[in-house]
Parts: structure tokens; C-alpha cells; sequence
């Protein structure tokens, strides 16, 4: 794995880091999250959460990890990983869901990622920020400044208009329900911060998605969020 030096990378590293975090767990997914957890804690200012989340990775097993990850977020889930399960109307759902396909299919961002799953599952819509900020650094080294613009500009609309939105509910909700799981707490820490930040960077303010009393379960389907 190459990773490019300079401040979007290691946002860049972070948002495949968190997307990698949420998405189902499996060997190579806790191995990679690892490693990019490590990257970061080079750094000369790290998250100060970090040391939190790699504790937690090296102390668990990826058993007890996907157990967590069940409870948390799987048939019976006590926080939906969904955008769609913080939109109250259903015409909205389908409209929010039909956008996000939308931004994914401009930059054929659609397989090989962390796992297959609907476009508005937490993991894709992080995995996504982290893909529009390799897109903004190679534009910006290969000195195209007018795309290395509008890559900027679609991950601020992306982040106005979706996960800014209902990230920070959904993180907090995993704050809150995740106190036997150190790996989730942290996890959600970290991306707490990370959102807040890169909110306040970039001057976005959103209007917030909370989380509906009675969420549904929303069964997966086969889209890859790459």
C-alpha cells in the first residue's frame, strides 16, 4: 500500500481508516485498519484518539470485533448504519439514496470495496471521501488546478448534502451504545472528530438527519462501494 505524503493524505488515510472500521469485519479488513491506525500515529499531531483505537485492535480478536459488530449494526441493530434510517420520509429515502448513487457513478466509484453494500451504508459513504481525496491529490500533482477544484467542490456538496448530515447522529448513537466494545467507541471518537474538523475546514454548516424513534431494518443489497 503507497501512501502519499502531505495533510490530505492523512485525510485521505483516515477516511479509509473509519471505513474500513464500520464495514463488516474480517481479517483483512481489522489487518488493514491496523496498519492505517499505525500510519497515522506517526504523525507529528495524531488524532488523540488513536492510541485508543489501536489498543482496542491489537487487545481483540476479529471475532470478538464482528461479534460487536452484529450487535451494534446487524438484523436487530441498536444504531442503523443507514442515512436512510435518519430520513423520516420515505419519498426522501428514495431521493437521498437515488443522489448518492448519483455522486458515486460520476467517478465510477462502484465495486471493490470493504464490503457489498447499499450506497448509503456508512462504510461507502466514508470509503468515498477517502477516494475524493486521493482524486483532489493527484490533480493537484499533476498541477490540474480546475480539477483538483471541482473534486473539492463535489466532496463539500457531498459532505453538506449527506454526510455531514447524519454522520454526526450516527456516531454519537455508537458512543452511546457501544460501551462493552472499546473498538467502537473509539472508533467513533475518532470519526466525531475527524467529521467535525473537515466540517469546520471546509465551513459547511448542515442541517441534521436524527435518527428516527423506530428505525426499520433495512436489509443490504448488492451494491460495492468502492
Amino acid at each position: 500500500m503507497t501512501v502519499v505524503a502531505g495533510p490530505r493524505a492523512d485525510t485521505a488515510v483516515l477516511w479509509r481508516l473509519l471505513s474500513l472500521g464500520f464495514a463488516p469485519p474480517s481479517e483483512e479488513t481489522v489487518a488493514e485498519a491496523e496498519l492505517l491506525a499505525g500510519v497515522l500515529a506517526e504523525l507529528d499531531d495524531p488524532p488523540p484518539e488513536l492510541p485508543d483505537v489501536l489498543d482496542a485492535i491489537r487487545s481483540a480478536t476479529v471475532e470478538r470485533i464482528a461479534a460487536d459488530y452484529e450487535t451494534l449494526f446487524g438484523v436487530l441493530a441498536r444504531v442503523p448504519p443507514y442515512e436512510g434510517s435518519y430520513e423520516v420520509d420515505p419519498i426522501r429515502q428514495g431521493r437521498r439514496l437515488a443522489d448518492l448513487a448519483g455522486f458515486y457513478r460520476a467517478f465510477g466509484a462502484e465495486a471493490h470495496g470493504p464490503a457489498a453494500e447499499r450506497p448509503d451504508h456508512v462504510g461507502c459513504e466514508l470509503e468515498f471521501l477517502a477516494f475524493l481525496e486521493l482524486r483532489h491529490l493527484a490533480a493537484v500533482a499533476e498541477r490540474d488546478d480546475a480539477s483538483a477544484a471541482l473534486v473539492h467542490e463535489i466532496g463539500t456538496a457531498f459532505l453538506r448534502d449527506h454526510a455531514g448530515r447524519w454522520l454526526p447522529a450516527f456516531l454519537a448513537a455508537v458512543a452511546a451504545a457501544s460501551t462493552p466494545s472499546p473498538f467502537y467507541r473509539a472508533l467513533a471518537a475518532l470519526g466525531a472528530r475527524a467529521l467535525a474538523r473537515e466540517l469546520e475546514s471546509r465551513e459547511i454548516e448542515c442541517e441534521p438527519l436524527p435518527r428516527r424513534s423506530a428505525p426499520r431494518t433495512v436489509e443490504r443489497d448488492s451494491f460495492d462501494c468502492g
